[in-house]
């Protein structure tokens, strides 16, 4: 799953879903198409098929699908054109990254399950809604297995962004339909 909020920079423009979807698309074709669920995204179909949702949120643009679609270093750096890009994604294994992008450059990328400490990420202070979450990084990991004393790095992932952004992730987001996205695959990194 990955959840992106794009919010321009001081001073900028919102950005329109089509240059959102321009930049997603690295130059690529690409093609924004009327409104679906996002339950489509990512379906099996005999041609290129939705690869993602997008819609407004106020100024921000959301991106909501089921693959690394807008959380890869090249995607966030070219959607984070004089903007702020927050990404949380993870996939069925609990690979996961929880990242922050300005102005072109990925300045925090964490990891839910190891993330370290404040300190271990020089530019967290760019993300003080995220630095003020203590029980994100309150836990000893001495044995290197990954977190395990319950806490919910995916509810955290998206609080951080919700705190950060105002956008939430919630079921009346997924149950409205959104302009969907389709990108050839393989979408540049």
């Amino acid at each position: 799953m990955c959840w992106t909020v794009v919010v321009p920079g001081d001073g900028a423009d919102s950005l329109t879903l089509y240059e959102v979807s321009a930049r997603l698309g690295g130059g690529t074709g690409h093609e924004l198409h009327g409104s679906a669920k996002p339950n489509i995204v990512n379906l099996p179909l005999p041609h290129p098929g939705p690869r993602g949702v997008m819609d407004r949120s106020g100024a921000a643009v959301v991106l909501y699908g089921l693959d690394h679609l807008g959380s890869s270093p090249g995607a966030l750096r070219r959607l984070a054109s004089n903007a702020r890009v927050y990404s949380a994604w993870w996939n069925v294994n609990s690979v996961n990254r929880l990242s922050l992008a300005v102005d072109g450059e990925v300045l925090v990328s964490i990891d839910g399950l190891f993330p370290g400490n404040p300190e271990d990420h020089p530019n967290l202070a760019r993300w003080p809604e995220l630095a003020a979450m203590s029980e994100f990084f309150d836990f000893e990991d001495e044995d290197w297995t990954g977190r395990d004393d319950g806490w919910s790095w995916k509810a955290g992932f998206l609080t951080a962004i919700e705190l950060a952004t105002g956008v939430r992730l919630d079921h009346r987001w997924l149950d409205t339909e959104h302009p969907y996205l389709a990108l050839p695959d393989p979408v540049p990194e």
